[in-house]
């Protein structure tokens, strides 16, 4: 990790928190720079220290973490962090609604510390300034209304431009492999993390979508495989 990045603490836990800041302490580039211990809190301490990343349990008293992400996607916080979701809750029901309210990541617990160390680093991999400047794929993602802090954004913009480098013959699935191999995660991760942000760019339903994708808002949501090739052929 290029920079220093601040971690917040969400979890009412607190052998867990303090096992988390054992393990943050150890990884260059990393500072905690608060712990709360419900969701109140940490939408509180988040506001005060600006912190880049969130580790967010969901199970809390008073606000939950579903009620702290919603929070966040609907305040007036300005620089919005990175959250990954730590919890022992692993209905689909509940992940597919964190990763809607804006969670990157959603790992179970317990969670592997060498999986989270992972996580962390394809979260905030190591920055210059040409890599702070939009490719062609993002660029274009982001005008067709993608968050550019999902992790989905990221696989699909790797994804459009191996297809552009390997031709459209290749199969999906090896497309998913190779970026969940650059990425440190799972294919099925990429797989589902890009249906996320599919979903965003249909539901925003722009006009580049409609004409330079081909894919009219009114109409089902297309699949990973059919939005990835239009968009290495409307990059090419």
């Amino acid at each position: 990790m290029g920079r220093r990045i601040r971690v917040l603490i969400v979890e009412d836990n607190r052998s867990t928190c303090a096992l988390l800041r054992a393990f943050l302490g150890q990884m260059e580039g990393l500072t905690v720079c608060g712990e709360a211990h419900d969701g109140r809190e940490g939408l509180r301490l988040l506001g005060e220290t600006g912190a880049d990343l969130v580790l967010l349990d969901l199970i809390m008293p008073g606000l939950d973490g579903l009620g702290f992400l919603e929070a966040l996607k609907d305040g007036p916080i300005e620089k919005r962090p990175k959250v990954v979701v730590l919890s022992g809750v692993g209905s689909d029901e509940f992940v597919q609604r964190a990763i809607r309210l804006g969670a990157s990541y959603y790992l179970m617990k317990p969670v592997y510390l060498e999986e989270l160390d992972a996580r962390l680093s394809a979260l905030f991999p190591e920055e210059n300034e040409e890599d702070d400047r939009p490719g062609k794929s993002a660029w274009f993602l982001l005008r067709l209304g993608a968050n550019r802090d999902c992790l989905g954004f990221r696989f699909a913009c790797r994804g459009a431009e191996l297809l552009t480098e390997l031709g459209e013959e290749v199969q999906m699935k090896e497309i998913y492999l190779r970026v969940a191999g650059e990425c440190a995660t799972s294919w099925s991760c990429v797989e589902r993390n890009l249906r996320t942000t599919i979903r965003q760019v249909h539901t925003a339903g722009t006009a580049l979508y409609r004409d330079r994708l081909g894919f009219p808002a009114d109409e089902r949501q297309p699949d990973n495989s059919a939005f990835l090739r239009a968009l290495a052929r409307a990059l090419g």
